[in-house]
């Protein structure tokens, strides 16, 4: 499985609170419509004033998801060769060494 700095799929949660915001806001103002309308009963009612609520806590979510997905991909670069410069950051010209001196 790829870290998810590398990864370098659009992430959907964002997508998904900012669609089911949006459905709170049409349903937030179509809801008081539909009961006086009649085709939704007055139980619906309880509901709608909660949906704004709802809504705004959605919408707040899905963009911070958004922020949080771009904040992790912005330094996510191709390795490169040791002592070059990667996102920003000085690599280190000694790499790592493994030898076979760990725990048996």
């Amino acid at each position: 499985m790829p870290a998810p700095a590398v990864d370098p799929r659009p992430h959907r949660t964002p997508k998904a609170l900012g669609g089911l915001a949006a459905l709170a806001c049409v349903a937030c103002c179509a809801l008081p419509v539909l009961i006086t309308a009649g085709v939704v009963g007055t139980g619906a009612g309880v509901v709608v004033s909660w949906l704004p609520a709802i809504a705004v806590i959605l919408a707040v979510l899905a963009a911070g998801t958004w922020w949080l997905g771009q904040r992790r991909r912005a330094c996510s670069c191709a390795p490169k060769a040791p002592g070059e410069d990667e996102c920003g950051c000085q690599g280190s010209g000694n790499p790592l060494k493994i030898t076979g001196a760990g725990r048996r």
